[in-house]
């Protein structure tokens, strides 16, 4: 029976308890993806981008071309320049496994203790 709960306690400390860890080459090419979409914007803004584009498209008003299209693209290329660093922090954060909580496990109190 001892040899018995010898193997059962071997095989759990010989397992891998917590998933491998991420090299650094994944992180980066998360981060490179990241690059691109770092900055959010938000429906006001989208909103916004969307009337300057058509109001770009009407020839009416500008018959020698869009004026806008310069601001547009600066601003889809700009938002990476100015994205927050705590959106690469919590997913390089997010990358790093986390060890199981333990668990706690209390008797409750009979009836009469305290």
């Amino acid at each position: 029976m001892q040899n018995n709960n010898a193997e059962k306690l071997q095989s759990v400390i010989g397992d891998d308890l917590f998933p491998t860890v991420h090299h650094i080459s994944d992180v980066k090419q998360v981060l490179e993806e990241m690059k691109t979409n770092a900055q959010e914007l938000q429906e006001w803004q989208i909103r916004a981008l969307i009337f300057i584009k058509q109001l770009g498209q009407n020839k009416y008003l500008h018959p020698e071309g869009d004026p806008y299209k310069e601001i547009t693209k600066m601003i889809m290329e700009g938002k990476v320049l100015v994205a927050d660093p705590s959106y690469y922090l919590d997913t390089i954060e997010a990358l790093i496994p986390k060890p199981p909580k333990p668990i706690v496990m209390a008797e409750k109190a009979g009836k009469g203790e305290k």
